[in-house]
């Protein structure tokens, strides 16, 4: 009977480390290759494979948290106490399950959704961090146009703890620069340096405009989101706080 109970023992070891192994695959993100072909611009896949990689993969739908239910490989989320509504409805009009079996449909809705916050970070002056050098943690960086739009993660709101760092002249330290648990918004500026996101901000890395039909911005092929765009006051996107 010990044996027997060492036998199942050891089998629900198995399973639980299967589940875990499963679990762990199926949020490993999209490639950069997948996500070029589903009509991302090949220079700014590597950054959208990187956000990706941190959020899901096309047909992932995430556990519900306080009502709040997120989609697709990028995690746009419902309205709470909703399979809709919220940021996933403000960017494609269609169910969640016609959203992860589209692709497209995600590349467009979240190209879009990263203009926009360059827009908002470019309107509240959120973008003078650009080319400042900072340290967080251990590790230090120059900061680009890519670490802009990972810390809007955090929100562009001129009132926002992106604008409490670059306000505070960007002091990684400053009160207001971090989230209920603890994260700094350095962190996602760190993390987020380097990664060409020339089709979102239209510009080159050194804040040059882009050459229409030099490969940097959609070309007509990309899919046009579906819905309405909402204002760019209105698009926060609900993500876990420091999984980006």
């Amino acid at each position: 009977m010990r044996r027997l109970h060492q036998s199942v023992r050891v089998i629900f070891d198995a399973l639980a480390l299967a589940s875990m192994f499963l679990a762990t695959t199926a949020w490993a993100g999209q490639s950069a290759t997948s996500i070029a072909e589903a009509g991302m611009p090949a220079n700014c896949a590597d950054y959208a494979a990187a956000v990706s990689k941190s959020e899901g993969n096309f047909n992932s739908t995430s556990p519900t948290v306080n009502g709040v239910t997120c989609y697709g490989a990028f995690q746009f989320c419902s309205a709470k106490g909703s399979v809709t509504g919220g940021t996933f409805s403000q960017y494609y009009s269609g169910t969640p399950q016609q959203f992860e079996s589209d692709p497209s449909a995600q590349v467009a809705a979240w190209t879009q959704y990263e203009q926009n916050n360059w827009n908002q970070a470019s309107k509240n002056g959120l973008t003078s961090a650009v080319g400042q050098q900072v340290c967080y943690g251990g590790q230090c960086a120059t900061l680009t146009q890519s670490s802009i739009l990972k810390a809007c993660q955090f929100g562009c709101a001129s009132n926002g703890k992106l604008a409490n760092f670059v306000n505070s002249d960007f002091n990684c330290n400053a009160p207001g620069t971090r989230d209920g648990n603890g994260t700094s918004v350095c962190s996602y500026l760190i993390s987020g340096s380097g990664y060409d996101v020339s089709c979102f901000t239209a510009q080159t890395a050194d804040g040059g405009a882009c050459m229409v039909g030099g490969g940097d911005l959609a070309t007509s092929t990309t899919t046009t989101p579906t819905g309405n765009i909402p204002a760019v006051s209105s698009s926060d996107m609900i993500v876990p706080v420091g999984t980006v």
